[in-house]
């Protein structure tokens, strides 16, 4: 269907993305254990009952507690519905509510062959860090260190590999290595224009692997740069300010927004919030395609759409 006017662009876009499902790229949370419920959303967001609660976080845990079709007003009666429900039924209402296709929540090596979730949506991701690179006599051994995120990908079926606060040796001989080896996706996370710079030639000699990454300020616009003639380099943003730039230079094959939260629930109201800046911030960006003439139809907006939320991660791992 040809979009005929401002308005009429304005309400495709708003169903489309409130309608689309999401990615989100990390979810810190013991899936086994964590602390769910109300309460625990409420923690998760920090701020005191008296005060109003300006903020991401504030707007969050209430459009969480709306799409749950919980009492805001009534904390008491929102946590005794909750709790009608068992730990594996509430997440996966979470997911319902937040129209999840995809949630990585980031695993220890040691932990990896517990990390198997009833839930499909829930994806294990291996977390390289400083722990998996013990200092020996003869220094860090590499490849026993990429030998056991591979072997630990194997155990639970993860098909992503995130590096926290890693130099380049342990990126270069153990983590690039190992996620060419299990054929993982590599999710990194870049700081200034020189790493931004190093890490794209780094990943230039590895054909086989593929890496989100993002980075903050002028560096993310380095990383949207280099993103341009790397297909298997996709940028997941920061900063809306470079929602702009990023559709200029890449078209739709990046990752607009990750909600990062430490608990599902805030995940949940975090993703609903951010969804309705989405759809006006790409309001802004078609009002000059149609002002010049450019024909938009509905169809091709939700295909952009869905590329953006989970179309351009799913291609990662074809």
């Amino acid at each position: 269907m040809i979009i005929g006017d401002k308005q009429e662009l304005r309400r495709c876009l708003k169903q489309a993305v409130r309608r689309a499902q999401v990615t989100e790229e990390r979810l810190d949370f013991d899936v086994a254990g964590g602390e769910i419920g109300v309460d625990a959303l409420m923690s998760a967001a920090a701020f005191s009952g008296r005060n109003t609660p300006f903020g991401e976080d504030g707007a969050a845990v209430y459009a969480a507690l709306n799409a749950l079709e919980l009492p805001a007003g009534d904390l008491a009666g929102a946590r005794s519905m909750a709790g009608s429900f068992d730990r594996g039924a509430w997440l996966r209402e979470v997911l319902d509510a937040m129209r999840a296709k995809r949630v990585l929540v980031p695993v220890s090596v040691e932990r990896a062959e517990a990390a198997v979730y009833d839930d499909d949506r829930l994806s294990p991701m291996i977390r390289a860090d400083a722990s998996c690179f013990p200092v020996g006599r003869y220094g860090v051994d590499y490849e026993s260190a990429a030998r056991r995120m591979a072997d630990a990908a194997l155990a639970c079926g993860a098909r992503d590999i995130c590096a926290e606060g890693l130099g380049e040796e342990a990126l270069r001989y153990a983590v690039l290595p190992a996620c060419e080896d299990c054929r993982a996706v590599l999710h990194i996370e870049l700081f200034g224009a020189g790493q931004v710079s190093v890490f794209a030639d780094m990943l230039d000699a590895f054909d086989g692997v593929k890496a989100v990454a993002c980075a903050e300020g002028e560096a993310e616009l380095s990383l949207i740069s280099q993103a341009q003639t790397r297909s298997g380099l996709l940028v997941r943003l920061s900063d809306w300010a470079h929602l702009d730039d990023a559709l200029a230079h890449l078209g739709t094959r990046f990752l607009p927004y990750a909600a990062r939260a430490g608990q599902p629930e805030l995940m949940l109201g975090r993703w609903l919030s951010a969804k309705e800046r989405l759809w006006q911030a790409l309001l802004e960006a078609y009002l000059p395609l149609a002002k010049a003439g450019y024909a938009l139809e509905s169809e091709r907006i939700e295909r952009d759409v869905a590329m953006l939320l989970t179309g351009s991660v799913e291609a990662l791992y074809l």
